[in-house]
C-alpha cells in the first residue's frame, strides 16, 4: 500500500500545474450534501477561533455526512492529533482521484501528503506552483505562512501573514501570528499592539486575550496578564490553555500554592486528563526547589510524580545537578535525546527549540560541577537557539539568561554578568529578581 501511495503522489505532483490550469480558478470545496458542507464551515468558523474540540466534531460530523469530504478530512487532520487518525486519513486522501477535485482541494491533498511523508522540499515545490497560479489564495497563503512560522523565518512570516490578511481580512489567526511575530523579535511594544489589534477585531473570542496574557506574563505584568487570561475565561470557559497560562503566572510570581484553585476550575471546565497530574506534580518540585529542597525529588512522598513525569523535567534535572547527583542528571539528558532525533531533520521551530534545551541542561549541569567556561558556551548556544516565541520558550530564555549571567558571575567576569542581568530585567523585572537565589544556588 505504500508503495501505491508513493506512486500517487509522485504522479500528482508532475501533473500538478496541468491541474491547476485546467481546472480554472482554486474553487471552493467538493461535497454531495449540502448538510456535511454547513457542519465543515462551521468547524473553520470554530477553528479560526482556536476552539479545536469543537471544530473537530463539526468535521466529524461533516464526516459522518458525506464520507468522501476531502476538505473536511484535511482540516480533521489539523485539529485532532492522533497518529492512528492521521494515518488512515492520509490513506484515504492517497487514493483519491484529484480530477474530481478543485484546484485548491488538489493542492492541499498534495501539500498535505508531501508533508506527511517528510517530503519537504517536494511540498515547497507544490506550495509555489500553486501560489504561482493562485498568488491571492488564502489557503495557499496560509500554508505558506505556516511553513515560515515552522522554520522561524520571521522577517518572511511576518510578510506573509500581511498577504494573507489584505487577501482574507477576516483570517484573524494571521493577525495572531502577527503578535507572536513581533514578540519572538524582541518588539514588545509593536506585539502588544498587535494583540491590542486581534482584542478589538476578534471581542467575541478568547484567543486575542489568551495571547495578550502570554506577552504580559513574559513581559512580568503579572496582575494585567490575570486579567486578561480571566477575560479569556469568562468569554469561554473552558478554554484550556487560558488555565495553563494562569498556573504559570502563579509559578512565576512564586506562590504554588496558589495553584490547586486553579486545576478545580479547569477540571470543573473539562480541562482537566494527564495535564492535571502533571500540573500538580510539577507545583510540587517548585515548591521543593523554591524552598531550596534541592533533594525533594528523591524523597519518598516524590517518587510518584517523579514517575508520572517520566523522570524528565528540568527542574529534576536542575536539583540532581545541585546536589551532585550527577548520574541522575545525565539520566534526565538522556531520556530527552531519546525522544528528540535531530538527525536529517529540518531546522524546524521544533528542532531548534529542542537543541537549544538541550543546551540548557548541560550547561546547568556543568556550572554545578564547576565547569564554568563550558557553562558559558553552551548557554551562550541555547540563548542563540531561543526567541522570545510564545510564553513557554520566552520564560526559558529568560531562565537561560539568568544562568548564563551566573556563569560570568562565577568566572569572574562581573561587567558581562550585571549587562545580562540588566538585559533580563528590561524585559521582565520581576525575573530577574530570582538572580541573587540563582547565583547561591551554585555557589552553595
Amino acid at each position: 500500500m505504500r508503495k501505491v501511495w508513493i506512486l500517487i503522489v509522485l504522479v500528482g505532483v508532475v501533473l500538478g500545474a496541468m491541474l491547476l490550469m485546467a481546472r480554472g480558478g482554486p474553487g471552493e470545496w467538493t461535497t454531495s450534501s449540502p448538510e456535511a458542507l454547513a457542519a465543515f464551515e462551521k468547524g473553520l468558523e470554530a477553528q479560526m477561533k482556536m476552539y479545536n474540540a469543537e471544530a473537530s466534531a463539526y468535521y466529524e460530523t461533516a464526516l459522518q455526512l458525506d464520507a468522501d469530504f476531502v476538505a473536511a478530512k484535511l482540516a480533521l487532520m489539523q485539529v485532532r492529533y492522533d497518529n492512528k487518525l492521521h494515518e488512515r486519513l492520509a490513506a484515504e486522501l492517497a487514493a483519491t482521484d484529484l480530477t474530481t477535485l478543485t484546484a485548491r482541494e488538489q493542492f492541499l491533498v498534495r501539500y498535505r501528503l508531501a508533508r506527511v511523508e517528510g517530503r519537504s522540499k517536494e511540498a515547497e515545490q507544490i506550495l509555489k506552483a500553486f501560489l504561482d497560479v493562485y498568488p491571492d489564495d488564502p489557503w495557499g497563503l496560509d500554508a505558506f505562512a505556516r511553513l515560515v512560522w515552522d522554520k522561524k523565518s520571521l522577517e518572511k512570516a511576518s510578510k506573509v501573514y500581511r498577504r494573507l490578511l489584505a487577501a482574507d481580512p477576516n483570517w484573524v489567526l494571521a493577525q495572531n501570528r502577527l503578535g507572536y511575530v513581533a514578540m519572538a523579535q524582541g518588539r514588545f511594544d509593536e506585539a502588544e499592539e498587535l494583540f491590542r489589534t486581534y482584542t478589538y477585531i476578534a471581542p467575541d473570542q478568547a484567543n486575542p486575550h489568551d495571547s495578550m496574557g502570554e506577552l504580559l506574563t513574559v513581559l512580568g505584568r503579572y496582575d494585567e496578564a490575570r486579567s486578561e487570561l480571566e477575560h479569556a475565561l469568562e468569554i469561554k470557559p473552558d478554554f484550556c490553555p487560558s488555565f495553563q497560562h494562569l498556573v504559570e503566572v502563579e509559578i512565576l510570581e512564586g506562590r504554588p500554592e496558589e495553584v490547586e484553585p486553579i486545576i478545580q476550575r479547569a477540571e470543573a471546565a473539562g480541562c482537566g486528563g494527564r495535564w492535571v497530574g502533571f500540573v500538580r506534580c510539577e507545583v510540587a518540585f517548585w515548591g521543593d526547589y523554591l524552598a531550596g529542597d534541592y533533594d525533594g525529588p528523591w524523597r519518598e512522598e516524590r517518587s510518584a510524580c517523579v514517575e508520572k513525569l517520566g523522570g524528565r523535567h528540568f527542574l529534576i534535572h536542575r536539583m540532581a545537578a545541585l546536589t551532585g547527583r550527577r548520574g541522575k542528571a545525565l539520566a534526565v539528558e538522556a531520556r530527552y535525546a531519546e525522544g528528540v532525533s535531530f538527525e536529517g531533520r529540518e531546522e524546524t521551530a521544533e528542532v531548534k527549540f529542542y537543541k537549544g534545551f538541550m543546551y540548557h541542561l548541560k550547561g546547568v549541569r556543568l556550572l554545578a560541577e564547576g565547569d564554568v567556561e563550558s557553562a558559558i558556551e553552551l548557554m551562550t548556544k541555547a540563548d542563540r537557539q531561543f526567541l522570545y516565541w510564545g510564553q513557554d520558550e520566552s520564560i526559558l530564555k529568560l531562565f537561560n539568561r539568568l544562568n548564563l549571567a551566573c556563569a560570568y558571575e562565577l568566572a569572574g567576569e562581573r561587567r558581562k554578568a550585571k549587562t545580562l542581568l540588566g538585559e533580563v530585567a528590561e524585559v521582565n523585572p520581576p525575573f530577574a529578581g530570582f538572580y541573587g537565589d540563582l547565583l547561591e544556588s551554585f555557589r552553595s
